[in-house]
C-alpha cells in the first residue's frame, strides 16, 4: 500500500514539477496557440493559419478584491468568510498562515491572485526568511499547484483529504511544486 503511494505521489510530483519559473499553464497555452501553424494539403499548397484562443477559456468571475466581501465573523481577526461563485468560503487567519477550507473548488489563476490579495490586504503573511511580506501571486502559485495535486490524486489517496485544503503560510513562499511534494512526503 506504501509503495503504491509513493509512486502515486511520485507521478504528481513529476507531472507538476515541470518548469519552475512559475509560468502559468493559460501563459503557456497563449503561447503555443498563438504561434503560425503551416499544412500542407495533398496537391502541395501551403497555407497559414493564426489560431487563437477560445473565448471559453477565460473563466475569471472577480474584477477587485472587493468582490469576495471578505468578512470576519466573530470580530476577532481570526475566523473570516468570502464568497465566490455562489459560495462561501472558510478563511482562518493564524499568524503567517490563511487556511482556506475547500479550495480546490477555486481554479482560476486571476481569482486566486485576487483573493490572495484580499487576504494579505488584512493579515499579510512573511516571507520564509521573515525578512519581508508573501505576494498575492506567490500565493496564488501555490495555491494554484495545491489545486492540481488534489485533482491528480486517486480517491484511494490518504492525501486527497488534506489536499482539499491550502494552507498559505510563510514556510511553502517560493516553493516549486517538487519542493511542496518533497515537504510532504517527509510529514
Amino acid at each position: 500500500m506504501k509503495a503504491s503511494i509513493f509512486l502515486t505521489a511520485a507521478l504528481i510530483a513529476v507531472v507538476l514539477t515541470g518548469c519552475t519559473d512559475n509560468n502559468t499553464d493559460a501563459e503557456l497555452f497563449s503561447e503555443m496557440t498563438t504561434a503560425e501553424i503551416t499544412t500542407e494539403t495533398p496537391i502541395s499548397v501551403t497555407t497559414t493559419e493564426a489560431v487563437t484562443e477560445p473565448a471559453s477559456v477565460s473563466r475569471s468571475l472577480l474584477s477587485f478584491t472587493e468582490d469576495i466581501d471578505l468578512r470576519d465573523t466573530d470580530g476577532g481577526g481570526q475566523n473570516y468568510l468570502f464568497d465566490y461563485d455562489g459560495r462561501s468560503f472558510s478563511a482562518l487567519y493564524e499568524p503567517d498562515n490563511w487556511h482556506i477550507t475547500d479550495s480546490y473548488l477555486i481554479e482560476d489563476r486571476a481569482d486566486l491572485v485576487i483573493i490572495c490579495q484580499a487576504l494579505i490586504d488584512v493579515n499579510p503573511v512573511h516571507n520564509r526568511d521573515m525578512t519581508g511580506w508573501r505576494t498575492a501571486e506567490d500565493m496564488a502559485y501555490e495555491w494554484d499547484r495545491h489545486n492540481k495535486a488534489y485533482y491528480l490524486m486517486p480517491e484511494s489517496s490518504e492525501w486527497k483529504s488534506s489536499a482539499k485544503d491550502v494552507d498559505l503560510d510563510a514556510k511553502d513562499d517560493g516553493k516549486s511544486s517538487f519542493d511542496l511534494f518533497m515537504d510532504k512526503i517527509r510529514e
